[in-house]
């Protein structure tokens, strides 16, 4: 699992995608120079970024509603 995957419930959905999209920078590299594990670091990483923006998108929806 990535560092800040598992940031916790106190920290926000949008902290954690800001740490998820900078390890995903870090894998970005090695992928075009054909590293195949840094490829699949890459895919996961993407897939969950996706995941917590839409999860921050409601969460801000949320709490600008209050």
């Amino acid at each position: 699992m990535m560092p800040g995957a598992g940031a916790g419930y106190n920290s926000s959905k949008y902290t954690q995608l800001l740490a998820v999209i900078e390890e995903i920078g870090k894998d970005i590299r090695p992928t075009y120079a054909g590293n195949k594990s840094s490829a699949e670091r890459l895919k996961r990483g993407i897939v969950h970024a996706r995941i917590l923006v839409r999860e921050a998108l409601m969460e801000a929806e949320r709490s600008a509603r209050q």
